[in-house]
């Protein structure tokens, strides 16, 4: 058992039987864990057990503003840590400008900054790497540009600037420009899988499925654990053309099970939902999930019901029939002598396939600029 298990072994035997003691260490411990999981109720509970035993700690005076924030009461939080007289000590700055930049306080913002920067503090580079990426979280794109540019000014390899303006210019729309950004990211740290699935992203956004779908195999090779590059990578693969090989890859994450607790039909949907991307995202997905429903393998699948998920005419039954063998069987041939005399009809099926028209109602959700908005500020803002 590791510290922080046993730590939360006691704090659960805690519970129903009055207090036990912390050192404060371990009470800041904690509420970094349950800050991490977004886990208010159980931060603000251990948060008051700390202040029980050591009621004079500036650990937690801190954290009791972080709670605040937390719950988006900027007012009150800026309020108490102003008259802490600690805003102007390391973190306490931190929190005190993420409270000024949700009040609509840029100016103050910028002061403090122009303050650090003329003291030449030695921080400079993380309060500007702190300040964008919570302008970038509260969407305040105006500012978010003003300060990126005058942070890479000062900082011109920083990654974390790099990565946000890059967001911000995929967000505004220009994407080729965020494209070479991301490409100098990705040659500062040609290993980080999570810049190959940004410009995997980036080139979906543009149209350019080929050069998507070959960044998201960089992306895979990086970090062959993440399910959400490869059922991105599938739906690339699908856009181009690549049809068989989509399904096979989709094939294999849908039965790998779950991937942290989640199942991956969840994962599924909310990639779905999110993915600022063409809308069609979600019929591919739904194709997807159709083949893969009932079944842990592909010759379960009766052909029938197959071709009636494919096509949706029973008459058609004999191509669905020929398709499902020739995907079950993994079989495209890549060398001409090796194919059969049917694989012309196999690639006329494919094609068919690659249509957008697969379904006849499209599910509308949210815009794309609020999906994209969404996406962003959720998943890529803690590289």
């Amino acid at each position: 058992m590791n510290k922080m298990d046993h730590l939360l072994q006691r704090y659960l035997q805690m519970d129903g039987r009055g207090t036990t003691y912390f050192d404060a260490n371990e009470i800041v411990d904690l509420l970094e864990y349950f800050e991490d999981r977004n886990d208010l109720e159980h931060y603000e509970k251990i948060l008051s057990v700390g202040f029980k035993l050591h009621p004079e700690n500036t650990d937690f005076k801190y954290h009791a503003c972080k709670l605040l924030v937390l719950r988006e009461h900027y007012d009150e939080a800026l309020t108490q840590i102003t008259q802490t007289g600690y805003e102007h000590e390391e973190g306490w700055d931190l929190l005190k400008i993420e409270c000024l930049c949700a009040l609509d306080r840029y100016d103050s913002v910028k002061s403090i900054i122009e303050h650090k920067h003329a003291q030449q503090d030695e921080r400079l580079e993380e309060l500007y790497e702190y300040t964008v990426a919570v302008l970038s979280d509260l969407d305040k794109r105006d500012e978010l540009n003003e300060l990126i540019s005058a942070g890479l000014s000062l900082f011109p390899d920083n990654p974390i600037l790099k990565e946000e303006y890059c967001y911000l210019l995929e967000l505004q729309g220009y994407c080729m420009k965020a494209i070479f950004i991301c490409n100098e990211l990705i040659d500062a740290d040609p290993y980080f899988a999570d810049y190959w699935y940004m410009a995997g992203r980036l080139y979906a956004k543009s149209g350019n499925y080929e050069k998507a779908a070959e960044s998201l195999d960089f992306a895979v090779t990086c970090n062959n654990a993440d399910v959400e590059i490869k059922i991105f990578r599938a739906f690339c693969l699908y856009k181009k053309g690549a049809v068989a090989q989509s399904i096979k890859i989709f094939h294999e994450a849908y039965t790998a099970g779950t991937q942290d607790g989640e199942d991956i039909r969840e994962l599924i949907r909310d990639i779905a939902a999110e993915y600022p991307v063409p809308e069609d995202f979600e019929e591919a997905c739904e194709m997807f999930e159709s083949l893969c429903r009932n079944s842990n393998e592909f010759p379960a699948f009766r052909i029938d019901q197959l071709a009636h998920l494919l096509f949706g005419d029973d008459n058609k039954s004999a191509i669905g029939a020929h398709l499902f063998n020739r995907l079950s069987k993994d079989s495209e041939a890549t060398d001409p002598d090796d194919k059969d005399e049917d694989d012309e009809s196999v690639d006329d099926i494919l094609r068919f396939l690659s249509r957008n028209a697969l379904y006849s109602e499209k599910i509308k959700r949210v815009s794309s600029e609020q999906l994209a908005v969404q996406f962003l500020t959720k998943k890529f803002h803690n590289n």
